[in-house]
Parts: C-alpha cells; structure tokens; sequence
C-alpha cells in the first residue's frame, strides 16, 4: 500500500503532512535558536545573588582579607576596654600613608605594577636637625639649594633588607608664591676621604601657593642603595633649575622645618613636626616569602557605580558598600579608620553565542569537571585601591596598608 499516504499529498518535516517547504525552513531555524538559548543558560553560572546575601558575602570576605594580609591566624584580642588615645606622631605617620594613597591613586597607571599581596608596614623618619654635627656649612640652606640629611643606622635597623622596602618617599611642606618653578633633586654619594659627588635624581615644576601644601618625591631605589650600603649619612638636594641665560634663579618656595642658619631654633621648635621626613612602606620579613603578582596595565575610564535610585543594576556596575569595623565585624583592635567604603562589584554581563564560540562538545566537557563555574562572563573588580590602618599589637600602635581593598571598578571577565 505505498500509494495510499492520503492521496498524493507530500509529507512535510517531522512527518506531518502538506506543511511547505518554507515552513520546514522556518521550524528549522526555530528549533536552532532555541538550542542556542538552552545552551546559553546552561552554561551560565553567575547566578544573581539577593542583596543581603552579597552583602553578608562581602563582610566574610573582607574578615579574612584583612586577617590574611596582616597574617593574623586569628582576630587579635583587646587588652582594654576604654578607647586608646593615639600620639600625634602615630597620627601624623598614619595622615602621611592616606596622602600617599591618593596621590598613587591620582597617578597614571603603568605598563606593569608589582603588588604585594600582604600588608606594608609604614615608617618615618625625620631629616637630622641643621644643629646636628653632620651638617657644615657647607649644607645649610642658600638662596638656590636647600639640604635634607638622613641616618640611615636607625632605618637599618629597622629595615636590614634592602628588598623589603616597597616604596619611600621625601616628602616636605612647602608655601610659595603662586610661580611655578622648577626644581631639580639630587642624592650625595661619598667617595673615599671627604669628596662626594651629586647626582641628579629627577625634576618636577612646581607651583606653590600661599597656602602650605605638601611636595613628594619618590626616592625608593636611593633608600635600597643606602641600606644595602656602608654609609651612616644620606643626604639629598633639592635645587633650583639652572637657567642657561646665567641668571640668578633663587628658591620661590619655602620649605617648613629648615632653618637658614645655625643656632635658628624658632622655626624649629615650632614646626618639627612639619619637618621633611622619609616615608617608607615595606614588607616585614614573615611576610616577605610571599610572591607578587602582575597586573596588566588598566584604561582609566571613570568607574561606574549602580544607581542608587535602582536596586536592579542593568549593567556589570560598581555597588556602594560600607563596612563598620565594630558593627559588622564585631571588632574594636582596629583603631582607625572606623570603617570604609569596601563596595562590590554586581550586575549582568550579556555574552551572545555564536557558531564561532559555541562548541558543545567542549562547553559540555568543561561543564561537566568545573560545574560551580561558569563559561559565561561574570561580573569582577578591575581596579583596587589599598587602605591604610592603625592597629594596636599589645599596647604598640601600628600603621600599615592594606593592598587591594577598595573597589573601584568593575569589569566583565
């Protein structure tokens, strides 16, 4: 019975009788997308979180960061129950590292940038006073020239290895006039008896108003040569620009804590604490066996944050997240700050498959030994800013700076 399929009428895809050709085409396609779409969600593993469970995530994560980075095996104990008053030498010290961290943040990014996982320990040392026998006549401060000397004995014995200093600075408080001049620092090396040549370190044009702001200059490799050195004194100039008119360039600023001649104590005894001083951030040695990482250098697109008007981010955004040491930690050893703005990173990330990435015999074999992954993009930090704190251990206040605590920006990976 071969010719009785109900009359002569042919049959269609699936079976079914006289459905067309075009309509075969159109089902055809139909059932294509539809796989495409299953696979798609299969294999999509960054699941959309609720807020509060994000947030209770985030506040775990953060614990055991910090923990980790100080190397804590567990949360340190308070001794005392009542506040601790901190001196204005640890305040000033802990002030110096948040400056810091803004101006590294205000930097351009580049190619590479080693970042030590654990935190870095914060020093300063303040420039030997013009009254200290090192300084002769040679080295007080002229129309063109101002002299900043360092022992480096007390840095070494804090610092014995030249590789744990992770980044110094010189840094001094200056007023001027509001002319922008420029200015040239050098670093002394001492020869064998009392020659010493200067060697020019780097420039920078500057343009100091009234108002009293701060100046820095990175010294990091001259630190590491002086500890890896024999040297008991360092010294560095910092000097006016050498015009090659032959005019006379005289210093337009004024650098607080330099006395122009010796036995001025006014300024002195007024302004030490302003005095030009080393900041060094360094690694100490039980966290030193800790390799760094690269990151690849970052664009520097403004960061965007969710809407606050939105709860529903449409887009891979940036959320705004502040942690409270005590109230969401419970904890009271960490004296300052009181808290920070850690933020996470939520929100989609569309990924269209097509035949070029779409390979199910892999996707499937990749979902099969990684099921909590995801073959999809999710939503990750870009950008990180490090934080700085001050700590007690025992009844020694401590600061130091945690790397990559503060989200900045997010990105779709």
């Amino acid at each position: 019975m071969m010719g009785s399929r109900s009359g002569n009428r042919p049959w269609g895809f699936l079976g079914a009788p006289g459905v067309s050709q075009q309509a075969t085409g159109w089902l055809f396609l139909l059932l294509v997308v539809l796989q495409q779409l299953c696979s798609s969600w299969a294999f999509s593993t960054c699941k959309t979180l609720d807020m509060d469970l994000m947030k209770r995530k985030r506040i775990e994560a953060i614990r055991g960061q910090i923990l980790s980075k100080l190397k804590f095996p567990k949360t340190p104990e308070v001794e005392d129950s009542e506040p601790r008053v901190l001196s204005e030498e640890v305040m000033a010290l802990y002030n110096s590292t948040l400056e810091v961290i803004r101006e590294m943040a205000a930097e351009e990014p580049q190619e590479t940038v080693h970042e030590e996982y654990y935190a870095k320990e914060v020093h300063r040392f303040t420039m030997l006073s013009v009254d200290h026998p090192s300084y002769g006549d040679q080295y007080k401060k002229d129309d063109q020239n101002v002299y900043f000397g360092f022992e480096i004995g007390p840095i070494r014995q804090v610092l014995s290895d030249p590789n744990l200093v992770y980044r110094a600075e010189l840094r001094m408080y200056a007023s001027g006039n509001g002319q922008e001049q420029r200015m040239e620092l050098y670093q002394q090396k001492a020869h064998s008896g009392n020659d010493s040549t200067w060697y020019y370190l780097q420039g920078l044009s500057v343009k100091v108003k009234s108002e009293k702001e701060w100046l820095s200059f990175d010294v990091t490799n001259v630190l590491r040569l002086w500890l890896a050195s024999r040297d008991e004194l360092g010294r560095f100039r910092l000097s006016t620009h050498c015009s090659c008119d032959g005019k006379r360039n005289d210093l337009t600023i004024k650098i607080e804590g330099i006395a122009t001649k010796r036995g001025d104590q006014g300024p002195l005894s007024l302004d030490t604490k302003q005095r030009p001083y080393l900041l060094i951030m360094a690694t100490t040695p039980e966290r030193a066996d800790s390799s760094s990482h690269k990151r690849r250098k970052r664009a520097a697109p403004d960061a965007e944050f969710c809407s606050s008007q939105s709860p529903e981010a449409k887009n891979c955004c940036v959320r705004r997240f502040y942690i409270d040491f005590r109230k969401d930690l419970k904890w009271k050893w960490i004296h300052e700050p009181k808290g920070y703005y850690a933020n996470f990173c939520m929100g989609p990330c569309p990924y269209l498959w097509s035949s070029d990435t779409q390979y199910s015999k892999v996707l499937a074999l990749y979902n099969l030994h990684n099921p909590s992954a995801s073959a999809a993009p999710c939503c990750v930090p870009d950008e990180l800013e490090p934080l700085g704190i001050i700590y007690y251990v025992g009844r020694q206040a401590k600061v130091e700076q945690l790397s990559n605590m503060i989200v900045k920006s997010c990105r779709c990976s």
